[in-house]
């Protein structure tokens, strides 16, 4: 029987997107990076499911690689007794191009 560790990791990010009423927002909170399930934020603005945020890393080593990183919102939980919304991210990768680069 092989033993499942679930290691979590936390650090400090700044991020930023629109909410379900449109409204462009930054906050800053804890990222928790899940070894299984993942990575999880909480946020006082709903967004919705789907959409794209920014993630932004407050505490870097170098604060030339502290750029804003693509996610999209996956799992939203709403609150419970008016605590956080909890968002599972889902890293965004650029597309490839199809065919011949035009200039």
């Amino acid at each position: 029987m092989s033993v499942q560790s679930n290691t979590v990791s936390r650090y400090c990010v700044e991020i930023s997107g629109w909410d379900v009423e449109e409204n462009f927002f930054v906050e800053r909170t804890d990222l928790e990076w899940f070894e299984e399930h993942g990575k999880r934020v909480a946020l006082r603005k709903p967004v919705r499911e789907g959409s794209l945020v920014f993630v932004r890393l407050l505490e870097p080593a170098d604060a030339q690689t502290a750029f804003p990183v693509a996610y999209k919102a996956g799992c939203v939980e709403k609150r419970q007794n008016n605590g956080p919304f909890e968002i599972s991210l889902i890293k965004m990768w650029p597309r490839s191009r199809r065919g011949p680069v035009m200039s």
